[in-house]
């Protein structure tokens, strides 16, 4: 992920959890994990051994 990006996202957040999150920017990189923000406004942490498909996203 690079920092002001969009993404799609899909990532587990337990041993049988998969979520996903639909056009979320990228605001924050560290060693472990990254912080993103939704269209409302809330962020997220996802941490990058977490991440099982990353697409990014076009702004029309």
């Amino acid at each position: 992920m690079e920092i002001g990006k969009s993404y799609d996202v899909v990532f587990s957040t337990g041993r049988y959890e998969i979520e996903y999150e639909n056009s979320v920017k990228c605001i924050k990189k560290t060693p472990k994990s990254f912080r993103v923000e939704r269209l409302n406004g809330t962020t997220r942490l996802i941490g990058q051994d977490s991440i099982m498909e990353l697409k990014e996203v076009s702004k029309l």
